[in-house]
């Protein structure tokens, strides 16, 4: 493993760590000026130094996405006082910059604990509910995948010892809710307004790169030592309210577009006493003359 780079000269309030492979979809995160968040790339692949040029920080490790995010963390602990906000997206994700601050910016808004971007309705996914429902800012659920979560800080605190807990990941999208949701059902969210895109079959460089990997037992292992089993069941389905995009009505409709023109008529008013009184100050102008 390579040290990571140095630390960047503008720190910014959010880090996104993204365990990358060759083909990895970054760029386009970044993509745009202006971004509200440092980029972390811990590289799984064997060509050295590979998306270097487009971290804050870098890193080459192998092995699996969530075992090797807590031993980076563990590594790094200091990284977690840095910030207020961590993302941990898998690298076959598309997105714009402008989605990725507006995400982070209804994370902050809303203070939730845990939440995910939405995923396209062109995506691939496991879980249609987790599909961009276009009727909403955001939903309030009880689970979020482990393909692209985000962490408050104390959340994150509150679930990092589970990262070593499933060597595939399976399970922990179970467990973190349990753990980070601080008691309030408006912790949790799905983001709806800032939607990405999964651009690839399910598994992937996981299932190849680690063939002895048994998800369903690291799953099963995991549900029975958090006592879960049920919520494997359901939680998936609870959705405890949202922000929902609500149209007006059509009085609300008439009533503004009556006191538009009304305020477009006053101004055509004010435009015609201003040419008035421009235009007989020039004719008196020109008698004194």
């Amino acid at each position: 493993m390579s040290a990571p780079s140095a630390l960047p000269a503008l720190r910014r309030r959010n880090l996104v760590i993204l365990r990358a492979g060759d083909a990895s979809l970054h760029r386009g995160w970044s993509a745009e000026p202006n971004r509200d968040f440092d980029l972390f790339i811990s590289y799984y692949g064997q060509q050295p130094e590979l998306h270097k040029a487009d971290a804050d920080y870098y890193e080459m490790r192998r092995g699996p996405k969530w075992s090797c995010i807590g031993d980076l963390l563990a590594e790094h602990a200091g990284l977690i006082e840095q910030y207020d906000a961590f993302w941990f997206p898998d690298d076959d994700l598309a997105a714009t910059t402008e989605t990725l601050n507006r995400m982070f910016g209804l994370f902050h808004g809303f203070g939730l604990a845990l939440a995910q971007p939405a995923l396209t309705r062109d995506s691939y996914y496991s879980w249609d509910t987790l599909l961009q429902n276009p009727r909403y800012l955001l939903r309030h659920v009880a689970f979020v995948e482990v393909m692209a979560p985000l962490f408050e800080k104390s959340a994150l605190k509150a679930c990092l010892k589970t990262f070593s807990e499933s060597r595939s990941g399976w399970g922990l999208d179970w467990v973190w809710p349990q753990l980070a949701g601080k008691g309030r059902k408006d912790s949790i969210a799905v983001l709806d307004a800032t939607p990405v895109k999964h651009t690839r079959p399910l598994g992937g460089d996981l299932y190849r790169n680690n063939p002895d990997m048994d998800p369903r037992r690291d799953e099963q292992r995991l549900l029975e030592r958090y006592g879960l089993q049920a919520s494997r069941f359901s939680n998936k389905y609870l959705l405890y309210g949202g922000i929902a995009r609500v149209p007006p009505s059509w009085w609300e409709r008439i009533t503004l577009g009556l006191r538009s023109m009304n305020a477009r008529r006053r101004m055509r008013r004010i435009e015609r006493r201003a040419a008035a009184a421009g235009a007989a100050s020039q004719s008196e102008s020109s008698s004194a003359s």
